[in-house]
């Protein structure tokens, strides 16, 4: 448990709702919680304003100022954490809120829609405090220097198994972190994003990152006898910007005699007409070479419609808020993505990601998910375990999907 508490505002004009709300944010397990409750939302401004919150809890249908003003007031005051909407409205509304939220600032914004249960107000809490943990901006002071330290094989790698949400069959590993000797740990899409600034830094990281899987990769077949475990690394459009940097990745994978087949490419960034050629040349090139192409942070990232009908993508992943906004929108319905169908990727299997608690694995298997990735998933995977979870796959579990497979919608 975090030593320091972490402070929760809650706003509900109702006392009975206020103090069921502060009664389910007391049991909250993962910190310390300190909570100061509000009927009027003046008040709960000027005590915003004073700052240290962590997390602020709001209903919308209040007398006075109602929920939507006390949000527009709330990103007045500067206030950037996060929030958490509870309220009767639809799903469609508070979807709508959210993103209203969002676009004001208030970056980490999630709703609940009354009646809940426990459960999901805890997932809630979960998925708010994961995002704000990703989105940490890590301490780095010269980037040039952390390239050395990582050059150097200082840091150690940390990965989410993806696994089939029916059989729990492995599936892929997708490359989460890296923890360096001092103990910081450097999400990899926050890394690439402190990155990207600089002049082929992404690239080098890239290429030290591939290599190192490699090996792993090759240990893994020494080790286990098991040659098919696939690797999925994030990668952005400052990556696609480097010349010949796939072919190095290539010539790396060669080196230690690890199939192309057993690495794949996690694009969120979106490519459009202003993009550099050399993006869409290393995209060919990625296929050409045998890689795997992934599109990530489907509903949430940059890619486009155009991306998907026009990039040769092997699998999608999709966060669990992407899913519950299509919840909102369409209810749980287990043929949502066939809508993948138009963009020709009819057999490619859907993967959900981010999943912490039973809830969210059902909601993802109701939409049509076939794959899953989070803690109520596989637990983080440190570099150093990971022969051994690969070795304890039965033999029948097949460890790389490359073809149509289970959970393809």
């Amino acid at each position: 448990m975090d030593l320091k508490p972490k402070r929760f505002l809650i706003l509900d004009d109702q006392l009975v709702l206020r103090k069921l709300i502060s009664r389910q944010a007391s049991f909250f397990s993962r910190f310390a919680v300190e909570i100061d409750e509000f009927s009027d939302p003046a008040e709960a401004l000027r005590s915003i304003g004073e700052g240290g919150y962590h997390l602020v809890i709001t209903d919308i249908g209040m007398p006075g100022m109602n929920g939507i003003d006390f949000i527009k007031n709330v990103a007045r005051l500067g206030y950037q954490s996060a929030l958490l909407i509870i309220s009767g409205y639809d799903g469609k509304t508070l979807q709508t809120i959210a993103d209203m939220s969002i676009n004001l600032g208030i970056g980490c914004t999630r709703f609940l829609s009354k009646p809940y249960s426990a459960d999901a107000f805890v997932s809630s809490l979960n998925s708010i405090f994961n995002e704000m943990e990703r989105s940490e901006a890590p301490l780095i002071d010269d980037i040039a220097q952390l390239l050395a330290e990582l050059g150097g094989e200082s840091f150690r790698m940390e990965f989410a198994p993806v696994r089939s949400l029916s059989s729990h069959k492995l599936a892929s590993f997708s490359l989460r972190a890296l923890r360096l000797p001092d103990g910081r740990r450097l999400a990899f899409d926050r890394l690439l994003a402190l990155l990207a600034g600089r002049r082929m830094a992404s690239a080098a990281l890239l290429e030290i990152v591939v290599e190192r899987t490699a090996r792993l990769l090759q240990h893994i077949r020494l080790s286990a006898g098991i040659d098919d475990c696939r690797v999925d690394i994030r990668i952005d459009e400052a990556c696609l910007c480097a010349d010949n940097v796939f072919d190095r990745c290539s010539i790396a994978l060669q080196q230690y005699e690890v199939s192309p087949a057993c690495l794949g490419f996690e694009l969120a960034d979106g490519l459009n007409r202003r993009s550099d050629a050399v993006c869409f040349e290393n995209i060919s090139k990625i296929k050409y070479l045998g890689f795997h192409l992934l599109a990530d942070g489907f509903g949430q990232g940059s890619l486009t419609v155009s991306n998907l009908m026009r990039l040769p993508f092997d699998q999608v992943n999709v966060p669990l808020e992407a899913l519950q906004w299509m919840k909102a929108l369409l209810g749980e319905d287990p043929g949502a993505f066939r809508l993948l169908k138009s963009f020709g990727l009819a057999q490619t299997p859907v993967c959900a990601t981010g999943l912490e608690d039973e809830e969210g694995i059902a909601l993802a298997q109701a939409m049509g998910c076939g794959l899953g990735a989070g803690d109520a998933v596989s637990m983080i995977v440190p570099e150093d375990e990971l022969p051994l979870e690969v070795a304890a796959v039965p033999e029948d579990s097949p460890a790389l999907i490359g073809s149509p497979v289970e959970g393809a919608r």
